[in-house]
């Protein structure tokens, strides 16, 4: 990302960071704020504005978010695919999840797991970042907070 100053008529770019910066400082942003540049930029380059929100939050990044919220994620979501993503996630984010299932369904999903064998690294993360944009869309309807930071809540 850069930025354009201009000085005596001239401009010049500046550079200021990349898609990391750009989400580090989103992510430090009360949410309705980020919400609104993320729509602005949205406007001018959506594939930026995807790749910024696909820095902001990302998959082990959920194993923060509240249970309900990973319930609601986990009726979303298709199973086959929760399983890639896990396989290549934190013991965090597993640990979240499965936590999250009923003791029936998590010990199912958990033999199924084991059964699955080894996956390629571009496999996980593409199956990651499809579930954290259905957790995005969910928080954009309203469904589910993706907020990290406590201080926004009462």
């Amino acid at each position: 990302m850069s930025k354009i100053s201009r000085r005596k008529g001239r401009e010049k770019a500046v550079n200021l960071g990349g898609l990391d910066t750009a989400a580090n400082i989103m992510n430090l942003v009360k949410m309705d704020m980020a919400n609104e540049i993320m729509d602005d930029i949205s406007e001018q380059d959506e594939n930026l504005a995807l790749a910024i929100q696909d820095n902001m939050f990302q998959f082990n990044t959920l194993a923060a978010i509240d249970d309900r919220s990973i319930q609601l994620i986990l009726r979303n979501i298709d199973g086959d695919e929760l399983m890639v993503a896990l396989k290549g996630a934190s013991a965090d984010a597993n640990e979240k999840f499965l936590h999250n299932m009923s003791k029936r369904a998590r010990d199912r999903f958990r033999d199924d797991l084991e059964a699955l064998g080894p996956i390629r690294t571009a496999d996980a993360e593409t199956a990651q970042k499809k579930i954290t944009r259905k957790a995005r869309q969910l928080a954009d309807s309203g469904e589910i907070v993706l907020s990290i930071n406590r201080n926004e809540f009462i």
